[in-house]
């Protein structure tokens, strides 16, 4: 490798771009596709369509984290306010918002993990019926 064409500052940037502005648009991306996960399920190409009558249980377990997701700021945004008016006020509504918005990024890792077995099992099928 040759050191002429390292680009430091283009490295360096991409190097805040991953640690520091991901962090915080991530959530809102994760948030945004699961509900477009859960407004586009009776299309024809989605997992549930196609894998629904082999594997209904799994594709129900894997849809759980897609409305665990949708449901995490309604609540997180309650559980805030709530957090506001009960005792210990500031010292308690702070970490509870910051974790509201970063409940998406752990709900949706679990729910990758998962959902890799379930593509495989729709391309598979898809596959098979060629």
């Amino acid at each position: 490798m040759k050191n002429s064409k390292i680009n430091i500052g283009k490295a360096l940037l991409q190097t805040l771009n991953l640690l520091i502005l991901k962090q915080f648009t991530l959530p809102y991306k994760i948030y945004k596709n699961s509900l477009i996960n859960l407004s586009n399920s009776e299309s024809q190409d989605s997992a549930e369509s196609t894998l629904s009558d082999d594997f209904p249980l799994y594709v129900w377990y894997v849809n759980i984290f897609d409305a665990l997701i949708f449901l995490t700021y309604p609540i997180g945004i309650i559980v805030f306010i709530f957090s506001i008016a009960g005792p210990g006020g500031d010292d308690v509504a702070l970490p509870v918002l910051f974790a509201t918005y970063f409940m998406p990024l752990f709900f949706g890792l679990f729910k990758e993990m998962i959902s890799i077995a379930l593509r495989i099992l729709q391309y598979l099928k898809t596959i098979s019926k060629k």
